[in-house]
């Protein structure tokens, strides 16, 4: 999905955690570049996908952001991703490190059986230093969040 809206010259990462998951996921990847590169008339049309592990935390999200020449990033999509409290803190650290000062992170969540809520990761993202708004797309019936955070002012 971010790689199909972004822009020819963008730079796009998809990270995991999980080694195993990495292998799908490049897998994924190359057969959406195939495809993509065969409809395109040039492959100036066609931006970068990188597929890597990203472990949360400042440490190993500083030394990912360094192994990118230190360039922070102006947009995060994240999607189920938080099921457990002892989480919640490594992810917001990897969210200071690699979020540009203007950028955005857009965050959905889905209501589940997990000793988690959304007002834990609400209040971590606040003492973080982020400020937030719930996008209309989410859907209260259902139970999936979608939040927007920027860097407080």
């Amino acid at each position: 999905l971010a790689h199909r809206i972004s822009s020819p010259k963008s730079h796009v990462f998809i990270t995991d955690g999980d080694t195993e998951a990495l292998v799908c996921l490049r897998e994924n990847v190359e057969l959406n570049r195939i495809k993509q590169e065969a409809n395109s008339k040039s492959s100036d049309n066609v931006g970068e996908v990188t597929c890597c592990q990203l472990l949360w935390g400042t440490d190993t999200s500083l030394a990912f952001l360094e192994q990118q020449n230190g360039e922070k990033i102006d947009v995060l999509l994240a999607s189920d991703i938080v099921y457990s409290p002892v989480i919640i803190q490594p992810l917001w650290e990897t969210v200071q490190c690699l979020l540009d000062s203007k950028g955005i992170f857009v965050f959905a969540y889905a209501r589940r059986k997990v000793p988690v809520s959304i007002e834990d990761v609400l209040a971590a993202a606040e003492e973080a230093g982020f400020q937030y708004e719930r996008c209309e797309e989410s859907d209260d019936d259902e139970g999936i969040y979608i939040f927007t955070f920027r860097w407080k002012n």
